[in-house]
């Protein structure tokens, strides 16, 4: 699983409420959690901001974390 999907888990949020939040669709948003696309810059930085996430680790959104 990605740090991602672990951090919306601990906040509480539906893949529907961050996408939302963080402005992105929330088809993207899935294929993101589930590594089927490349998370631009552009995204990275606005998931970060939606999770409350300091924007220079936004990068670490997106390591593999154990389930």
């Amino acid at each position: 699983m990605l740090k991602l999907k672990q951090v919306r888990l601990e906040k509480g949020f539906s893949q529907t409420q961050l996408a939302a939040l963080a402005g992105i669709h929330p088809a993207t948003l899935s294929k993101l959690e589930n590594g089927k696309v490349f998370p631009y810059p552009a995204w990275r930085k606005k998931l970060a901001k939606a999770l409350d996430w300091p924007e220079e680790k936004a990068d670490e959104l997106f390591t593999e974390v154990e389930e």
